[in-house]
């Protein structure tokens, strides 16, 4: 159980390692929404331009936020499962 919980942190925390990949993603993604918005609009719709804008920066921020989250997820995890491996077997007694 402890292993296969282990495993699990490994994993998200290999995805959340991955989060300025995710939040240029969300960059790309929020810049094409904002020119969109500035090419049909204009400067006529400030409000909608900064709407999109920010979308953006908060999409880029939170890549950036998870990504020391999921560097500190790997590692605590990844230690944690050596060190059960350097654990020896435990018998089970009948009780």
């Amino acid at each position: 159980m402890k292993r296969t919980l282990l495993i699990t942190g490994i994993v998200i925390g290999a995805f959340l390692t991955l989060g300025p990949l995710w939040g240029m993603l969300a960059n790309f993604i929020g810049m094409r929404g904002a020119f969109e918005v500035l090419g049909s609009d204009g400067i006529s719709d400030p409000n909608a331009l900064s709407h999109q804008i920010g979308m953006t920066l908060m999409g880029t921020m939170l890549g950036l936020v998870a990504c020391p989250i999921g560097i500190v997820l790997l590692v605590a995890c990844i230690v944690g499962l050596i060190n059960l491996k350097k654990q020896p077997p435990t018998i089970p007694t009948a009780g």
